[in-house]
């Protein structure tokens, strides 16, 4: 273990001391009261779903609800009410506002690429929209980072939950760091408890590039149906918003033009869901969501258009043995170059994603003690295909499949969990031709390559966690996990970069790259106190660290090929990576005013970088030294109005730069500034269906970049500057 991660360790020990004493000025006596016992649904009605945590809110102060503060790992939450006033309706500020959790944010870009821990791209972190794999790329100029982007309309969204490392069940097949589920609206969104129908709109006007946006939702709920046992349900909704080009602090005009850093876009997004229950055992599920956008990204037009379809069927008998959960889905993303010169002017990809999911959970005794159990199988295909244009975009296939299996022992005072998965993954790729005497290619023969070409392998990953209940209010746990994630067509064939509509050389291909594995161990506890100073208050609090040992990292770089010379090619680099952190989150709530707050210190800088990062062969994803955001509100009239400000600090990291300087390209890491912003919010209970909000972002117009966006737009200083929102929610 490095230096860094002793003293971060060290210094989680003084934190979770400090939370037991933090108990100590309240009655003991405090410490029986009225709380959920661990495995049990919190008070705010949330519960531990697969594939992430689906947290039901309960008012308090932050949008987490109490689930991630009785959920013993690395996990949070946010909720659509939390991303519209706190984060002016962008998931990015909501995401890069959670414990070890950031975005590579550009002002061009509308996908987002999210990063958990310092990893991000190429199957990393999966991150999902209502737990559909989100896959697509595409290597686009020079600050390129080819990694997986995700793309949905903010105005669907439900919330968004995250987990850090190991992830239970299908959501963590061949994922290295964690996963991140983007959820859209359901019927309990839109209808209100108690009401067969209802409709959600809400309308929003802003300035600096933030012209407008509106979205409208209507479902309704059917029950007494098939001889009065069966339910159904429905929701639709659509969503429109429009931006402009926004300016920096100080009104700094971004630059657009062949910069490509202009930050026009006008999403569009539906959706569509409906579920059957013919009776209390069973219950079918299908789903339909949409998204197209147009926008100027690296000196080119992109549409995409990406559409998510899903089908469910649930088995609930009753039995303590069986609670099937069957989900098949298929994703496909467009993407089209529009109206536009170039080397790669009429580009079109396509990436179709399609899975199965079956996973069973039984809630049995074993011995006198409680023991839930959920295993199951999945399997996924990404199929990426270039029909024009491909450059840097290698087509193939990636499957990967799962057998998995979790428990979770109740033995009082202490738990045990474990896990053991077997994932196995195989690539079918095309290999392009590449000339005799080159490479492998036999000299005085003929060309080699011009074929399909398929690799696999699989893994044995095991998980082991223990927890102890300190006191009524207080929970440690502790766990140990191993982690990997495939090599990607992407890199296994990558093909140099070829204008037009050339397919390259196999000769950049790499064969043999090796699955990069992660080796973690992980700290922490949870504190959950009502009445701790007064009556009525609720204090809140996780504190984590993690120790991640990560081999066979997969980098851009160049290297010697005899006939060829240096060629750009994906390899593993040798030796050990090592990253670690602690995380901090949680909230203090009186009622007429509350605190919360989110801090991650880490040493993620460890990462290696080839010489091909930073020049559209790959980026770095290094996480700023310390992240902390700090958020105070209180709430009038009755609690009608709430009024909050928020401090975000984002401290001093890294972005890969190439270098041209020398004979050939090399990279090395350029260290970014730290930065402060403050933000107001505020809302308004005009009535009990309608409600009014406001934000304002960076309210002291500073001239900024955002980290972790690639140096040259963090350079550009595309921050986003000064901007007003305005806006009203409403329900019938």
């Amino acid at each position: 273990m490095s230096h860094h991660a002793l003293a971060r360790f060290h210094t989680l020990g003084f934190l979770l001391g400090s939370s037991i004493l933090a108990g100590l000025p309240g009655s003991l006596a405090a410490q029986e009261a009225a709380s959920p016992q661990d495995g049990q649904t919190a008070a705010s009605g949330a519960v531990v779903l697969d594939p992430l945590l689906i947290t039901a809110r309960d008012g308090s102060g932050g949008g987490q609800g109490d689930s991630i503060y009785r959920t013993p790992d690395a996990v949070s939450s946010t909720d659509a009410a939390e991303i519209q006033t706190r984060s002016g309706g962008n998931p990015q500020g909501a995401l890069r506002m959670m414990p070890g959790v950031f975005t590579r944010q550009q002002s061009s870009q509308p996908g987002i690429e999210v990063n958990i821990r310092g990893l991000s791209g190429y199957g990393r972190v999966n991150a999902m929209i209502d737990g559909v794999p989100q896959t697509f790329r595409n290597i686009a100029g020079h600050e390129a980072s080819g990694g997986s982007m995700l793309y949905v309309q903010p105005e669907l969204l439900a919330g968004v939950d995250v987990a850090r490392g190991a992830v239970a069940g299908a959501a963590g097949s061949g994922t290295l760091a964690g996963a991140a589920n983007f959820r859209t609206l359901d019927i309990d969104d839109v209808v209100s408890e108690g009401q067969k129908q209802g409709v959600l709109t809400r309308l929003k006007f802003g300035g600096n590039g933030y012209h407008r946006s509106g979205m409208v939702a209507m479902g309704q709920r059917f029950d007494g149906l098939w001889g009065g046992m069966g339910e159904a349900n429905y929701i639709v909704g659509t969503a429109y918003t429009v931006q402009g080009d926004y300016k920096g602090g100080h009104d700094y005009e971004i630059p657009g033009g062949q910069t490509g850093r202009a930050s026009g876009n006008s999403p569009k997004g539906s959706l569509a869901k409906v579920e059957i229950s013919p009776n209390a055992a069973h219950r079918f599920s299908i789903g339909w969501r949409d998204y197209d956008n147009t926008f100027r990204n690296s000196s080119y037009t992109w549409n995409v258009r990406n559409n998510t379809w899903t089908a469910g069927y649930a088995y609930d008998p009753g039995s303590r043995w069986i609670n099937l959960d069957i989900e098949a889905y298929y994703n496909d993303s467009k993407l089209d170059y529009l109206n536009t010169t170039g080397s790669y002017a009429g580009r079109r990809t396509e990436d179709r994603t399609t899975g199965l999911n079956v996973t069973n959970r039984a809630s049995v005794d074993w011995m006198g003690h409680p023991l839930d159990l959920q295993y199951g199988v999945s399997w996924s295909r990404n199929d990426f295909q270039t029909h024009y244009a491909r450059g840097g975009n290698s087509p193939g296939k990636l499957d990967k499949a799962s057998l998995f299996g979790e428990a979770a022992l109740d033995l009082g005072r202490f738990g045990l969990n474990g896990g053991l998965r077997y994932d196995h993954w195989k690539i079918d790729g095309y290999r392009a031709p590449y000339a005799a005497g080159v490479g492998d290619c036999p000299a005085g023969g003929a060309a080699c390559g011009d074929d399909w070409v398929t690799r696999d392998g699989g893994k044995l990953l095991p998980k082991i966690g223990l927890t102890f209940k300190a006191r009524e209010d207080l929970e440690l746990y502790a766990s140990y996990a191993h982690t990997f994630r495939p090599p990607t067509t992407h890199e296994a064939f990558f093909s140099l970069v070829p204008f037009g509509n050339g397919t390259g050389s196999g000769v950049a291909n790499n064969l043999d790259l090796s699955p990069e594995t992660s080796k973690t161990v992980e700290i922490g506890a949870n504190f959950v106190r009502d009445g701790l100073f007064l009556p009525g208050d609720k204090a809140r609090l996780k504190v984590g660290a993690f120790h991640s040992d990560i081999r066979n990292y997969i980098v851009n770089d160049f290297v010697y090929v005899p006939g060829r010379g240096t060629t750009a090619m994906w390899v593993n680099r040798s030796g050990t990576t090592g990253m670690d952190g602690i995380e901090i989150e949680g909230g203090y709530d009186l009622g007429f005013a509350y605190l919360n707050l989110a801090f991650t210190a880490s040493n993620t800088d460890d990462q290696p970088h080839g010489d091909g990062a930073g020049s559209g062969n790959g980026e770095g994803s290094v996480l700023p030294d310390t992240v902390a955001t700090l958020d105070i509100g209180t709430r009038l009239m009755d609690r009608r109005l709430s009024l909050g400000a928020q401090v975000r600090y984002v401290g001093e990291g890294k972005e890969a730069i190439g270098d041209y300087s020398g004979s050939g390209i090399t990279s090395q890491w350029t260290t970014t500034d730290a930065y402060t912003l403050v933000d107001l919010y505020g809302s308004y209970a005009v009535t009990d269906r309608v409600e009014a909000f406001l934000s304002v972002e960076n309210v002291e117009d500073k001239k900024y970049g955002y980290a972790g966006s690639g140096y040259g737009g963090y350079a550009a200083q595309t921050g986003r500057g000064r901007t007003f929102i305005v806006g009203m929610t409403a329900r019938f």
